[in-house]
């Protein structure tokens, strides 16, 4: 029997340093903090390519005016934000043989409208019927939903009337998308 309890020691006493050294691991851990940094961003496109042009060859056409075809542009923004519309000068440039240089204002002779509005927001300032442009921005679209590609279009309508010579008469037109 004592060799019985002797073995039964011997043995115990043999399993616990390996259990102990069996249960003994090495760890170690690290971490970090990610911070994404988002600054606002905006940026308007248009999609139609190429400068508008606008004939003028027949009475009627001098008359009743011209309106262009469709001009198409994106929006892409992660915040809400505003587009805004001016010309670049508050007469037309001309470029043709009459001297002298004839002055043609851009108010109440170029017009736009809103066609279409993809942006989730509202059409301003009256431009859901051809309003006349100038130099001083006037608000387009209002209220506009963040995200990407939220589209616009707009049509252009010139109506200069019969009392200017022949040229070609041309003003830029600039829009501004701006987050609130």
């Amino acid at each position: 029997m004592i060799s019985k309890i002797s073995l039964a020691v011997v043995l115990v006493s043999a399993m616990i340093p390996s259990q102990k050294a069996m249960g003994q691991s090495a760890s170690t851990a690290a971490s970090q903090i990610v911070t994404l940094q988002l600054e606002p961003v905006i940026q308007i496109s248009s999609v139609t390519s190429g400068n508008v042009k606008l004939g003028f060859n027949n009475i009627n056409n001098y008359i009743s005016g011209v309106t262009s075809g469709a001009q198409q542009f994106t929006v892409h923004s992660n915040k809400e934000y505003v587009v805004s519309v001016k010309t670049s000068a508050s007469s037309f440039s001309y470029s043709g043989n009459a001297y002298p240089t004839p002055f043609m204002p851009v108010d109440d002779i170029l017009f736009l409208a809103v066609t279409n509005n993809g942006t989730g927001g509202s059409v301003g300032h009256s431009f859901a019927n051809f309003t006349s442009l100038s130099s001083t921005p006037k608000e387009l679209l209002l209220n506009c939903k963040n995200g990407g590609n939220k589209s616009f279009s707009i049509n252009y309508k010139a109506n200069p009337g019969p009392q200017f010579p022949a040229g070609d008469y041309s003003v830029g037109v600039i829009y501004t998308a701006t987050q609130p």
